[in-house]
């Protein structure tokens, strides 16, 4: 009898234990590079733990088969990254906002490694996805990942099918909500970029001989940090709002 139940137990925590292993290492904040890979692995083991005892009489029985074990766990670490995917796609609107910000107000070449992305980008996009990354863990956000882990078998429940369409729609819906919201943080940017350019051309075409680029240059960074300065926590609420509606409507 035990010899029966301990097979079918192991089998059952694996097969959380893949999905939840896979959503910690790619969704944000917990995923982040900046994390030691052995307190990611910790966690996940904790979160897999307490998911088991919440959703094991919902999990397929034991395959009969290697293969079709095989399709089962590729099958849930597939799951597993897309969803992680998705609620990263949902902080790149940071990055996308400090890019364009930093290309208006010229400082696209000052550049550093952004954790969150694994590799080098400008600075005020790392700047600003630090920001981010520290107010979803100080206003509690990241609840909302880790209830998402739970509810993922309610949306996604082991052993069905991949969905794979679905999975493409909601992809294609929230890489463009991100890329909308990084723009909505930096249009003031945006319009003072064109604005300032505009002038420094109309000062150029006027006054011969007038070094615009050696003027100009220095008083677009002091007006574009003094803007950083002054909208920085308007954008950043604006952030964790849109972040929460998107989250939401994604972890249900």
């Amino acid at each position: 009898m035990l010899g029966d139940i301990l097979p079918a137990e192991a089998f059952g925590f694996l097969l959380v234990t893949v999905r939840m292993a896979a959503l910690v290492m790619i969704m944000p904040v917990l995923g982040d590079h900046s994390v030691p890979a052995r307190m990611r692995v910790a966690f996940a083991m904790m979160v897999s733990i307490i998911v088991y005892g919440t959703v094991r009489t919902q999990l397929p029985p034991m395959p009969g088969n290697i293969f079709d074990l095989a399709a089962l766990m590729i099958r849930e670490l597939t799951i597993g990254l897309m969803m992680g995917l998705v609620t990263r796609i949902l902080l790149t609107s940071t990055h996308v906002a400090g890019s364009l910000i930093a290309f208006q107000t010229g400082l696209a070449a000052a550049q550093s490694f952004d954790p969150s992305q694994g590799s080098q980008s400008v600075i005020v996009a790392t700047f600003m996805t630090l920001i981010a990354v520290t107010l979803i863990t100080v206003t509690d956000l990241h609840h909302l990942l880790i209830m998402g882990m739970a509810n993922s078998y309610v949306r996604f429940p082991a052993g069905m099918a991949l969905p794979v369409a679905d999975f493409a729609t909601v992809t294609v819906r929230y890489v463009s909500s991100s890329f909308m919201l990084g723009s909505q943080m930096a249009l003031p940017f945006i319009v003072f970029g064109i604005v300032y350019n505009v002038g420094l051309g109309l000062v150029a075409r006027m006054v011969q001989g007038f070094q615009v680029f050696f003027i100009g240059m220095p008083i677009n960074l002091f007006l574009g940090f003094t803007l950083i300065m002054l909208l920085m926590g308007s954008m950043m609420n604006l952030f964790l709002d849109q972040f929460r509606v998107l989250l939401l409507d994604f972890v249900g």
